[in-house]
């Protein structure tokens, strides 16, 4: 619930605006003047709010909403009272989400460098830059335009970071180039040494780790992730790839574009995931695995080997989400069936 303490809030717009921002269409017999003063929930939602309907089975609940409008896929008179006004989209959530931009725009920031901050006279800054206090930026880092660095961060030699790029407080950052955009949240470590060592009868060797880290434009990486260095290539995140908190990105990793991965993932080295794939929490996947496009892995999935673009999995192992379901099925019915034999 949207509260000015925390917040900024844009607006009112009307129902037409808000129609062309997100690609769709007002009702025809709805009126595309009607003002919306800002965002809600099903629940939440009050007068002159506008909510949305991602799936048909929680349409019930426009029954009970104070909400004025709402964004759904089809207009249909049984479930829509006639107290709300809606803007039809084929992707209602993505609508929801472009309005919701709209509504609550980031709010720009005053660029000033604290004098409390730790720069280097090597490093180079660009136009508008904002450094908080007790932020260490060593020799050699490029800091691109308009880019925001709370207090407490650590920016290790010649790391570049790129345009509008977010750090928050307590971020760690070494032998990494960062892209334009992006937003790396408290408590992020990127850049460090890899688990890597060769094992013998006398102990573990260290492995140098002698890569980088490689994050592209638009990334988000959420709080108290760890992201290694690579041992040799370098761990790659791709374009629009968001990362929840609490996941762990071992060395040499590629992460492709547009890629969600929710928290406490451990991707283990050298994996490779390739592009719109989907990953539930907890869900664990093995060194040198393989993962095509598109692939959803459900929560606590097990990923020990390669996977197929297009692929929806679950379980350890992993299996397909159809063979999973099958083996609950027959699970349930071996101990219904246990049950009843000790009864008797």
């Amino acid at each position: 619930m949207y509260n000015s303490r925390f917040h900024f809030l844009k607006g009112p717009f009307s129902l037409g605006v808000l129609a062309r921002i997100c690609g769709g269409r007002v009702y025809d017999k709805h009126d595309p003047s009607l003002l919306i003063h800002g965002i809600g929930s099903l629940d939440s939602a009050k007068s002159g709010e506008i909510t949305f309907i991602a799936i048909k089975k929680t349409s019930h609940k426009l029954f009970n909403t104070l909400a004025s409008a709402c964004i759904m896929e089809d207009y249909d008179p049984k479930i829509v009272p006639k107290s709300i006004a809606c803007i039809i989209s084929s992707d209602p959530h993505a609508s929801y989400a472009k309005i919701a931009q709209k509504f609550h725009p980031q709010i720009p920031s005053n660029p000033e460098v604290s004098g409390n901050a730790d720069i280097s006279n090597s490093c180079k800054i660009g136009k508008k830059v904002k450094i908080e206090s007790f932020t260490v930026i060593s020799d050699g880092v490029v800091l691109k335009d308009f880019v925001e660095i709370s207090s407490g961060v650590h920016i290790g030699p010649n790391v570049t970071v790129g345009a509008r790029t977010k750090i928050f407080s307590g971020v760690s950052i070494e032998c990494a180039d960062i892209g334009d955009d992006v937003v790396i949240y408290s408590g992020v470590r990127i850049g460090q040494s890899g688990f890597g060592f060769a094992p013998t009868n006398k102990g573990h060797i260290k492995i140098p780790q002698v890569g980088q880290v490689v994050i592209g434009d638009n990334v988000e990486i959420g709080a108290n992730c760890c992201i290694d260095r690579g041992s040799t290539n370098n761990t790659v995140i791709g374009d629009g790839s968001f990362l929840d908190n609490l996941v762990h990105v071992a060395h040499n990793v590629q992460i492709g574009k547009h890629c969600a991965i929710a928290g406490q993932v451990g991707i283990a080295g050298s994996a490779v995931i390739e592009d719109f794939c989907m990953f539930g929490g907890q869900v664990g996947i093995g060194g040198h695995v393989h993962i095509g496009k598109a692939v959803q892995a459900a929560g606590q999935t097990g990923i020990t080997r390669n996977v197929k673009s297009g692929k929806r999995i679950a379980g350890t192992p992993a299996v397909s989400l159809t063979q999973y379901h099958r083996q609950a099925v027959k699970l349930r019915h071996l101990a219904r069936g246990t049950n009843e034999k000790s009864k008797n």
